[in-house]
């Protein structure tokens, strides 16, 4: 009974979008978690089925049994009845159910005639059935570990490296590697990681592919200055300052202080230090505040109407995309096409900004190209940078010149979700990849340089390794007392993360 209480209580939340699948499914509230998920997952898949045989049959009719039975132990205990293992319960659900017994498999029947469909799996709706379940991707924590550590930890837990299935048949305990961003990691879609020490440890971190493009495309140097415009709930904000290397400084705004929690929750899980939560409206930042004067990197992941997400299971729980474009939806995209074309300008206005990645997961054109050519024809200080991501091949849509600087995702075709990203550059810098180091000349899908794990240093100009490495200690000698001050104040700054 505790596990049809529980299902349908999730099943409940979802309908007033109290949280998704598996953030409910995976509550500390939640005993059994595997079979919880499984149940609700199971259901939301019949659940239009299931709500016509609920209301033919008059399960609900009765007053006795709506105070019994909410709407959500409903629909869990007709689709284990009906489609399931069969009731796994006693007691008054089990006698309710029973007493319906014939009614429901008889409105069963009904339906599927009605349907003209033999197989009860017909009875789940098309974009259910033929949605696209995408693999499980997760990156490697830097801060904390490295690709290889990882690696051996996985093989010791069992895991083998396939080289030759496609990402989306991925079945049992392998993983793949990304070939574009070397702390990636590719896991079949069905893997269960919500106990596993490597993620409750900090070692990865669950990550779309996609989601994490803004930061590997921006590529903020060490010790820079970054804003992070609309941060929770953080994902994209720790790996920033894993590619920054805990130095600097980033400042996280997000206008919701629960996500800023949940932010600071998730950073401080993945040990950045160089994090500055901020409750605000990046909108409302004054870009001439002494706080942000040095601010050269801005990531800016505004909202949008998230059209381009696969989710794992969130298919489960949309409409049918077909019913969606209406002229309710066309209004707010445009809405959120005028914001996020003034969050872009707003980012152009900070004094000493060289960078600015925009990026959105929608497919829609209109928040994606035409946001870019807007804010082009508005201003002539920022231009698209050349070069950015050489290695991804899908670009923008050719509407303009620039569209080749563009980069975009198709879930069916990269194994991730839709995605979206420019990257803007102002144009006193080098619009050409003359700047951008060793990464413009690297051959392997234009990889960031990693930090060599011997500790070996790299020289990025004609002078002698050695010799540079030699320059730079004399270097942070002299530095000494002022860096450990400077250490002291970011910790004071960032002693609310978890």
């Amino acid at each position: 009974m505790a596990l049809y209480n529980k299902a349908g209580e999730i099943l409940d939340k979802l309908e007033q979008q109290k949280g998704t699948i598996r953030s409910l499914c995976l509550s500390d509230d939640v005993v059994d978690k595997k079979r919880t998920y499984a149940l609700v997952c199971e259901s939301l898949k019949y659940k239009d089925a299931l709500a016509t045989i609920i209301k033919q049959s008059g399960l609900l009719d009765s007053e006795k049994h709506r105070k019994l039975l909410r709407a959500g132990v409903a629909t869990v205990l007709v689709y284990d009845f009906l489609f399931g293992r069969g009731l796994q319960t006693s007691g008054n659900y089990k006698e309710i159910i029973q007493k319906h017994k014939t009614r429901l498999q008889a409105e069963l029947v009904r339906l599927k005639i009605k349907r003209k469909v033999k197989d009860n799996k017909e009875l789940i709706p098309e974009h259910i059935r033929n949605a696209i379940v995408l693999p499980r991707w997760v990156r490697v924590n830097t801060l904390v570990s490295t690709v290889d550590k990882v690696l051996n930890r996985l093989v010791e837990m069992g895991y083998v490296l396939d080289t030759v299935s496609p990402p989306s048949d991925l079945k049992g305990k392998v993983y793949q590697r990304d070939p574009h961003i070397p702390e990636l990691l590719l896991l079949p879609s069905n893997v269960d990681l919500h106990d596993n020490p490597l993620l409750l440890e900090g070692h990865i971190i669950i990550q779309d592919k996609a989601s994490c493009f803004p930061a590997f495309i921006l590529n903020a140097p060490k010790n820079s200055v970054c804003i992070d415009a609309c941060a929770a709930p953080g994902n994209k904000t720790s790996h920033l300052s894993a590619i920054m290397g805990n130095t600097g400084k980033i400042f996280a705004f997000d206008m919701d202080k629960r996500r800023l929690t949940i932010l600071e929750k998730m950073t401080g899980r993945a040990r950045c230090k160089n994090i500055k939560p901020t409750l605000g409206n990046f909108l409302e930042v004054e870009p001439t505040d002494k706080r942000y004067s040095n601010v050269e990197y801005i990531m800016l992941d505004p909202s949008c109407s998230g059209s381009g997400i696969v989710g794992r299971m969130d298919h489960l729980t949309e409409q049918d995309p077909t019913l969606l474009e209406n002229e309710a939806g066309e209004a707010r995209v445009e809405a959120l096409a005028e914001f996020q074309k003034k969050a872009i300008l707003h980012a152009f206005t900070f004094p000493n900004v060289k960078k600015v990645v925009y990026s959105t997961c929608s497919k829609y054109r209109r928040e994606n190209e035409d946001v870019v050519m807007a804010v082009l024809k508005d201003q002539d200080k920022f231009g698209l940078a050349e070069g950015a991501f050489p290695g991804w091949e899908r670009r923008g849509m050719p509407l303009f010149d620039g569209a080749k600087h563009l980069v975009r995702t198709d879930p069916k075709e990269d194994n991730c979700i839709g995605f979206f990203v420019a990257l803007f550059e102002r144009k006193t810098v080098s619009m050409s990849t003359k700047d951008r180091g060793l990464e413009a000349v690297l051959p392997l899908f234009g990889k960031r340089p990693l930090e060599a794990e011997s500790g070996e240093v790299k020289a990025h100009s004609g002078e002698p390794a050695a010799k540079k490495a030699k320059k730079k200690n004399k270097k942070k000698k002299k530095k000494k007392k002022l860096s450990t001050e400077a250490r002291v104040d970011e910790l004071e700054e960032d002693s609310g993360i978890d």
